[in-house]
């Protein structure tokens, strides 16, 4: 009885050689396959990146007229800044407004900035005690995001020459808010606090309706992605006949269809994130700025967005290659150079 020899298998590094080389010989397919993962993952892509820039462009505006608001409300009390002294208390963390607020005030050249509590670069500021720190002053900041403060109106009006205090926060707590003389002004309102609720509900809203759009976006990736190479696999029965009658075992067959869309879904997932980036960044550069769409993008949540982009459209080029491949590969030879697909 004659025995059965081992089968022999090929390494990766043939299977790598020859689905590089069917890429050269089908290169009108190849450019075909990888021009529909291209326009699905750019789709996504286009979606993903502008909704991110309406976000920092949104947010940057809202910054820019919180600051510009601030300022304004202070020049209100003290007229023209320049020569006139600023106090300033801080009880807790400053927020970012208020950071940017302090050094449009300090760029005023204002004659001083008592301060307490304030560790901002680029501020003249005056280390004192509450009891001093509105000496001369012609207005009071009371900034930070500290609730209950331990001081009073009173003494942080003493030796103010107009005895104003500015809030940013109206739910703040002094020790005692009745002050002869003093009175006590608020940057935003109760009505701020309604509009950053209404703000949040919209947020809420956004995300569920960005979710939805990611979620068509996939679904029409996944069926252009599958359809182009559905039919780059079913018509090749034939060569995979031939392939099979010389000697290829199934698995072989199996694993050049999965490199070839892996490497298919790859380049087009590359070539997508960057059409998908490039335009909507121009796009709503032409529209809002240059200047304020750059200045205020996060690059590194864009980067994370490119990555993710790149490694979705290589996993469901393979996932969508997994069936023509399972059945090109379970193909009886004969049948296969039968095939007319």
């Amino acid at each position: 009885m004659q025995s059965i020899g081992t089968q022999v298998k090929l390494p990766m590094k043939i299977a790598l050689q020859i689905t590089l080389e069917g890429i050269r010989i089908r290169l009108g397919r190849a450019l075909v396959t990888i021009s529909g993962v291209t326009l699905g993952i750019a789709f996504l892509m286009s979606v993903m990146t502008g909704e991110l820039v309406k976000t920092a462009v949104d947010r940057q505006k809202e910054f820019q007229q919180t600051v510009r608001l601030m300022n304004t409300l202070v020049a209100s009390e003290t007229g023209v800044l320049e020569g006139k002294t600023i106090g300033v208390a801080v009880f807790g963390k400053l927020s970012r407004e208020e950071s940017a607020m302090l050094r449009e005030l300090s760029a005023g050249k204002p004659k001083s900035i008592q301060a307490y509590g304030l560790q901002l670069s680029g501020v003249t500021k005056q280390d004192t005690d509450l009891k001093s720190v509105g000496k001369g002053a012609s207005v009071m900041l009371v900034l930070g995001d500290q609730q209950s403060i331990p001081t009073s109106l009173s003494e942080l009006g003493t030796g103010m020459l107009q005895p104003v205090v500015m809030d940013s926060r109206a739910d703040r707590n002094y020790q005692s808010k009745l002050a002869a003389g003093v009175r006590r002004e608020l940057f935003f309102g109760e009505e701020s606090r309604m509009d950053k609720a209404e703000a949040a509900k919209k947020a809420v809203q956004d995300r569920f309706r960005t979710i939805w759009i990611v979620c068509i976006s996939l679904l029409v990736t996944v069926i252009g992605i599958s359809n182009a190479l559905l039919m780059s696999v079913t018509e090749r029965f034939k060569e995979i006949g031939t392939m099979k009658c010389l000697g290829a075992l199934s698995s072989f067959i199996r694993r050049l269809f999965l490199v070839e869309s892996a490497l298919i879904g790859a380049a087009g997932s590359i070539l997508g994130v960057i059409l998908g980036i490039i335009i909507p960044l121009l796009a709503y550069s032409f529209s809002f700025g240059f200047d304020l769409v750059f200045g205020s993008m996060k690059w590194l949540s864009l980067l994370g967005y490119g990555f993710a982009g790149i490694l979705v459209g290589t996993i469901l080029a393979m996932l969508a290659a997994i069936y023509p491949a399972n059945f090109a590969a379970r193909m009886v030879p004969a049948m296969a150079l039968r095939s007319n697909v």
